[in-house]
């Protein structure tokens, strides 16, 4: 059975959802799109859908990969900590959405039904939301009854109607959970057509040249991870990366944020840090030189060794292919202990917190124990990676990426970059699909999170100063 989200539940989730407690994930960027869509909720961005209005000479196609003729907006950032100057749309701030609970109904409306039906006619659907609760005298709609889908003035109930009933007073919407942003405006410069709509993408700074644009992007095989000293029992789907910890003389101040190591080898920021004067549970927040910054003050004066634990998790994500291609038969012919089509589907970075080991979650159970003592104790990580020269992407950044014109092995969906340089990204889930050549094209788009469609639209924008006035509202139930 689901779980029942309360009304306090629900405002966390949209503080969450919204960036409101202003942390990842991403703010959202509030864009217009210029292609007759109705919003589904199995929409996904293409070529054809969700275009924004980068010109005015079509409605899709022509403007992928160069700047808008339109005066369609280019991101003015409102953050100092994140670049999203490449994008275009109008950043939204998370803290600015005011979120609350409608204590009565949103809306009151006369509605007739049949008993044992999941059917309602209602006068009007102004104001009604799929999700709400609706109720109603004894003996109308069933109890705990909401609406599931609207068909004009045709609602399909969760619950069948209690009895059968006509021109009775229904209420809608209470215990309605809304989010609203302030109005929001638009202006352009120059014709961009019809405008129907308008969608939320989670905030990031791809470039014109490479968002949506078709096969812009090159998929394939990264580097395979290796890890060594991993156990495992057979009949279990869980693989235990051993802990790895550098070595090194440290010194240092009681009170200080910062101790001097003999040597920077292996050393990241985010590893934890223990030793004599070292606090409980110390990070690596900094390097320079032979520096090290702690987000921490030195508990006493530091001195004698310090043990920088690695975090051998970090290099990992859900989706990987896990296998032990390069270690079968190396003790007595031992077998390999990992099933084909194995995948990671969970990391418990939190055991590292402990021992530094960490428990890797797998799809499949193991065929054999992994141990060192079994010479088997090497596993392999595979997964693919994206590459696009000055792609702009950052980790934690959220994007669509789709299959190309003849890629068919990668699988289109939404992916958080997981890790990242100037012209390469990996990605959470991991990517399938790497190849050589042109099997590897993709095409990457930005999320859609929430969209809508005009209800008076499509709106026209032929002359400079047209402008187009947004409010938003978004509602859990």
């Amino acid at each position: 059975m689901a779980l029942l989200v309360t009304n306090q539940g629900e405002i966390e989730s949209l503080r969450n959802l919204l960036n409101a407690n202003q942390a990842i994930p991403r703010n959202l960027i509030l864009k217009l799109y210029s292609t007759d869509t109705y919003p589904a909720e199995s929409d996904t961005p293409s070529q054809t859908r969700y275009f924004e209005p980068y010109n005015g000479t079509s409605p899709f196609g022509i403007g992928y990969g160069s700047a808008p003729t339109t005066g369609y907006h280019q991101v003015i950032n409102n953050r100092t900590d994140q670049d999203y100057s490449s994008q275009y749309g109008i950043l939204l701030n998370g803290n600015r959405w005011a979120i609350a609970t409608e204590p009565s109904a949103v809306t009151t409306v006369n509605g007739d039904g049949t008993t044992g039906t999941y059917l309602i006619t209602v006068a009007s659907n102004a104001g009604i939301k799929k999700g709400d609760y609706v109720t109603g005298p004894v003996n109308t709609v069933g109890t705990g009854a909401y609406v599931v889908d609207i068909d004009g003035t045709t609602l399909n109930l969760s619950v069948k109607n209690a009895g059968t009933f006509a021109a009775q007073s229904l209420s809608f919407g209470a215990g309605r959970t809304t989010a609203s942003y302030p109005e929001q405006t638009f202006e352009f410069s120059g014709a961009a057509g019809d405008i129907y709509g308008y969608y939320l993408a989670r905030a990031n700074n791809m470039p014109v040249t490479l968002a949506g644009v078709q096969d812009a992007a090159q998929i394939t095989a990264a580097t395979t991870v290796s890890k060594t000293g991993v156990r495992g029992n057979q009949g279990t789907a869980i693989i235990t990366l051993a802990a790895v910890t550098n070595t090194t003389t440290i010194t240092g101040t009681a009170g200080e944020f910062e101790i001097t190591v003999g040597a920077t080898t292996g050393i990241a920021v985010g590893q934890r840090v223990t030793g004599t004067g070292i606090a409980s549970g110390a990070r690596v927040a900094g390097i320079a030189g032979t520096t090290i910054y702690l987000d921490k003050a030195n508990s006493g004066a530091v001195s004698g060794n310090g043990d920088f634990r690695v975090e051998v998790a970090a290099d990992l994500a859900k989706g990987m292919a896990v296998s032990q291609s390069g270690t079968a038969g190396v003790i007595g012919g031992a077998p390999d202990a990992i099933d084909a089509n194995t995948v990671i589907i969970g990391i418990d970075r939190e055991t590292e917190d402990e021992d530094g080991t960490v428990d890797v979650y797998l799809n499949n159970l193991l065929l054999e124990n992994i141990a060192p003592a079994s010479g088997n104790d090497e596993v392999e990580f595979d997964f693919s990676k994206v590459t696009f020269t000055g792609h702009g992407l950052v980790v934690g950044d959220v994007v669509y990426i789709d299959q190309g014109t003849t890629n068919n092995t990668t699988t289109p969906g939404t992916y958080t970059v997981h890790t990242a340089t100037a012209n390469e990204f990996t990605c959470e889930p991991a990517l399938d699909g790497g190849g050589a050549g042109a099997a590897g094209v993709a095409t990457i788009y930005n999320s859609i999170f929430f969209a809508e469609r005009f209800t008076n639209g499509p709106y026209s924008i032929q002359n400079a100063g047209d402008q187009i006035k947004v409010t938003l509202n978004v509602s859990l139930d």
